[in-house]
């Protein structure tokens, strides 16, 4: 199964298992790096590059996206923008419509957890 990079968010960002890519040059490229996959949950670190803008997309899965580093946004379809710092947490229930947002000058890195149906 193919990660993809919309966050979450939720997402806040992000993103997920199945969805499609940005068309992002190489230098602009988000960072993903899967942490743990098993039959309960996928565990993914993102790296959101300065400029960043996620495609909106149904959350596959319950999301929960942890700021490691930097700050980014997560639009949620009918609630607005969040922005989330290094230390905040953002969750979107599995269908919560949203893209996520880079809105710095420097990356953010994202901790995202998916957590699976049983």
């Amino acid at each position: 199964m193919r990660l993809a990079t919309t966050v979450l968010v939720l997402a806040v960002a992000v993103v997920m298992c199945g969805a499609g890519r940005l068309p992002l040059a190489a230098a602009d490229a988000v960072g993903e790096k899967v942490l743990l996959d098993n039959e309960r949950m996928t565990m993914i670190e993102f790296v959101f590059p300065a400029g960043f803008r996620g495609e909106e997309h149904a959350a596959v899965a319950d999301e929960f996206a942890y700021v490691l580093e930097g700050e980014f946004a997560v639009v949620t379809k009918g609630k607005g923008k969040r922005t989330l710092r290094r230390g905040e947490v953002e969750y979107a229930s599995k269908l919560t419509v949203h893209h996520s947002l880079n809105e710095t000058k420097h990356p953010a890195r994202v901790l995202v957890v998916l957590l699976k149906d049983r």
